[in-house]
């Protein structure tokens, strides 16, 4: 792992900006930036494999809700991109959300749809998170997301390993 700040931009606040994510939402497998476009990739797996017809409903949901939340908090909305990859018993599932918009309440909401969908079968690392730390996270994380927005050129990845998260640079 690079610690260094060439191509994180002045500081590692992007580093923490993708630690705080996988901290705070066990749900997420991994998260990565990608500069050149100014995305968050968000992945999450599900313990099952999701049919086309299961597919479209629950994209059609997520992308209502996320244009919903939008539309209430008269931010704008540049990005949002749904995908998946399926297995022979799970689906991985990818959230493409632009920087410069992107919320940490958002991210929250698309967690409780999946949870909402398919429950128990969202892969999920354990915590031991009290709820005022959870809240606290959730101010860190917006911050280190607005940062990233601000002055992050590298492309930074973060992934689980073993109740792990560790973070390259790359």
């Amino acid at each position: 792992m690079n610690l260094s700040s060439s191509g994180w931009g002045s500081s590692t606040r992007g580093l923490g900006a993708l630690i705080t994510v996988m901290m705070r939402y066990p749900e997420i497998n991994s998260v990565q930036f990608n500069p050149d476009d100014r995305t968050l990739n968000m992945t999450f797996i599900v313990r099952k494999t999701i049919c086309d017809e299961t597919w479209s409903a629950l994209t059609d949901q997520l992308v209502d809700v996320l244009q919903t939340y939008r539309w209430v908090t008269g931010r704008p909305l540049s990005l949002i991109e749904l995908d998946r990859l399926d297995w022979d018993t799970a689906t991985i599932i990818e959230l493409r959300r632009d920087i410069d918009t992107v919320s940490v309440e958002e991210v929250g909401m698309m967690i409780e749809v999946l949870h909402d969908w398919f429950e128990q079968d969202v892969v999920t690392d354990t915590h031991d998170l009290l709820e005022e730390e959870l809240m606290l996270q959730e101010e860190t994380i917006q911050a280190n997301l607005e940062a990233l927005s601000q002055d992050a050129h590298g492309h930074l990845v973060a992934l689980r390993d073993e109740g792990r998260v560790v973070v390259f640079n790359t």
